[in-house]
């Protein structure tokens, strides 16, 4: 990466965000899925709380391509830490659309963190955006024709700075509405 352009990640990964939403504008009948929900992160014995979103699409047999979005905030000895992920990768889906439906996926893609503190009104922050990969699966459970409860659970990595990385896990759960589901 050129150090001159240090928004270049955050272009490339909007970039694969709108080429994975193409077959969620287009109707897509063999099945996209799009995901909302509660995210707990752990990464470095610091623990956050935060959302994720994450659209899923239909590739070739059970291949699937899923692009994930993040974010999460806490705090340590008085200072607020947060970060935002943006990650798109391959997965495999098994199962039936019109049931439960097991996945795993690989993702990499950007991650930004984020410290502040506070003193006397004035508030000093720094923020980082390095390369990540998040791993992992979940299950997706129908509860009506088009809608199904999610539980995830993912391994992410980050390669913070050159003598740093940080590394953790994330839980999830939430709904997911499911488009172009079988009958």
């Amino acid at each position: 990466m050129n150090p001159a352009h240090p928004k270049a990640p955050l272009w490339l990964a909007l970039a694969a965000l709108g080429l994975a939403a193409a077959p969620v504008g287009a109707g897509e009948p063999l099945g996209t899925d799009l995901y909302a929900g509660y995210s707990y992160a752990r990464l470095d014995d610091l623990s956050r709380h935060g959302a994720s979103a994450a659209v899923s699409f239909h590739a070739i047999g059970p291949l699937a391509g899923f692009v994930d979005v993040g974010a999460h905030w806490g705090s340590q000895e008085g200072t607020s830490r947060s970060d935002l992920t943006l990650m798109a990768g391959p997965g495999v889906r098994f199962g039936s659309r019109g049931g439960t439906v097991f996945f795993v996926r690989a993702l990499a893609g950007l991650v930004r963190d984020r410290s502040s503190i506070g003193v006397l009104d004035v508030d000093i922050s720094e923020s980082h955006s390095s390369f990540g990969v998040l791993a992992g699966g979940g299950v997706d459970v129908r509860v009506a024709k088009s809608l199904a409860l999610r539980a995830q659970a993912d391994y992410q990595w980050t390669d913070s700075d050159a003598l740093v990385k940080k590394s953790g896990y994330r839980l999830g759960a939430g709904v997911v509405y499911r488009l172009g589901t079988a009958p």
